[in-house]
């Protein structure tokens, strides 16, 4: 498992990448910054890269880091329900995440290997 970093500037929350073929993809072309947009209870966006397809799921748990190739986005989940299925790649750790639930104006995040 990779551990990373996702600073939103305000905060920075340590997490996780799983060994998948998608979390591994992911992992090879960081860092990233991201322009997040809000949907209910999660902030995704564009890595700008295709990382392909390999298990999508329809549920994430809180605090979980997913991947979707329909946008190329980067998703991080703290209470919503993806609206298609997804690959899970990582998780925030611990209860970190719910910083995001107590402070859930976000418009940017770098996300880089610890």
């Amino acid at each position: 498992m990779n551990r990373i970093f996702l600073d939103f500037g305000r905060f920075v929350l340590d997490a996780e990448l799983f060994d998948t073929i998608i979390s591994r993809k992911f992992a090879h072309h960081l860092p990233y910054q991201v322009n997040l947009m809000h949907w209910g209870n999660e902030f995704y966006g564009s890595i700008g890269k295709d990382l392909g397809e390999e298990n999508p799921v329809p549920d994430i748990p809180l605090g979980g880091i997913a991947y979707t190739n329909q946008g190329n986005y980067v998703c991080f989940f703290f209470g919503q329900r993806p609206a298609w299925a997804v690959e899970y790649i990582g998780q925030i750790l611990d209860d970190q995440w719910e910083k995001l639930v107590a402070d859930p104006v976000q418009t940017l995040v770098e996300i880089r290997l610890k």
